[in-house]
């Protein structure tokens, strides 16, 4: 459910070729977690970037300045906000005394609308769950480990956050998404991608292919920064006991307290409780259910021949 990606080009190695291929291939290869919407950031001559577009990534021309040392991505499967209106995809942007920033959110939060009333923050026309991260880190005032750290510790539910500011600097705060980051030491080149299996198909075939690199473990409860000299810093924070219920795609473990509870998940991705109760009668797990909640082609197929199934019993 949704993907983040980028990289951190900090001696400026690539070539103009290379970093169209390596963007081209990081987007779409994320496709896999998100076709909704695709967006990037970066920052051109001190100024902020962002370019987003309500469609997949492979329909999407994704360029930026040969000269760009840090670029944060996002593909995004909707599970609140309709991507058609531009203001509910990622990245989303906001200020603060530091200056502006990018930020992009992979997992879902529970608390978004709770966390716009207790804190009294402005109201938007943006409906994505996401964004209350964004308007935190406004409110707070900076931009360093410390908000980052504060807003981290105030969501409740999934998450990994990447966060890019108009000094070139990238923050990543990890909670119980998947990430995976590698390095390129003679390079000078850091790639993250939400999930190994993505960051193995950006790389098979492509010019990083053969060359050896480093694998930089991220727990949860780590902020990480790198700068544009590729300055790497470690932080952290307390994740919030929520997060702990949850599984892998961002959702909470089974068995569920409330039935009820289901319901409401899959009902965020247009999967009516008819439906539902038709994956039970096919003996789908609630795992498996959520499974397919990350591969809606699946879900189709599985809801299609249950109907199909139950139609011939009947």
């Amino acid at each position: 459910m949704c993907a983040i990606f980028g990289f951190v080009n900090y001696r400026r190695s690539l070539s103009r070729s290379e970093m169209k291929e390596l963007i081209n291939r990081l987007s779409v290869e994320s496709e896999v977690r998100g076709k909704d919407a695709t967006g990037i950031a970066y920052v051109k001559h001190g100024e902020l970037k962002v370019f987003k577009r309500a469609k997949p990534a492979h329909k999407v021309k994704l360029y930026v300045p040969e000269d760009t040392v840090i670029l944060t991505g996002h593909t995004r499967m909707t599970t609140q906000g309709d991507a058609r209106y531009i203001c509910n995809n990622h990245p989303f942007t906001g200020k603060t005394a530091d200056g502006s920033f990018a930020l992009c959110h992979n997992g879902v939060l529970y608390n978004d609308s709770q966390l716009a009333k207790s804190e009294r923050l402005p109201k938007s026309k943006i409906e994505t769950d996401s964004y209350v991260a964004a308007q935190l880190i406004e409110k707070y005032g900076r931009l360093d480990f410390k908000t980052i750290a504060k807003m981290s510790e105030a969501v409740e539910g999934s998450f990994v956050f990447t966060i890019l500011s108009d000094k070139n600097k990238l923050f990543i705060a990890k909670g119980d998404n998947p990430l995976c980051l590698i390095h390129y030491k003679q390079l000078g080149l850091y790639v993250y991608t939400s999930t190994e299996d993505i960051m193995k198909n950006v790389l098979k075939g492509s010019f990083l292919e053969k060359l050896p690199f480093e694998v930089i473990k991220v727990t949860e409860g780590e902020i990480i920064s790198i700068d544009k000299r590729g300055r790497f810093e470690k932080s952290s924070f307390i994740p919030n006991e929520f997060c702990y219920g949850c599984n892998y795609y961002g959702y909470r473990k089974p068995a569920y307290d409330d039935e009820d509870e289901l319901f409401d998940i899959c009902g965020m991705f247009g999967v009516s409780q008819e439906d539902l109760m038709l994956l039970y009668d096919m003996g789908y797990t609630d795992e498996e259910i959520e499974g397919m909640l990350c591969d809606r082609s699946m879900l189709r197929e599985c809801i299609e021949e249950a109907r199909v199934l139950v139609g011939e019993y009947y």
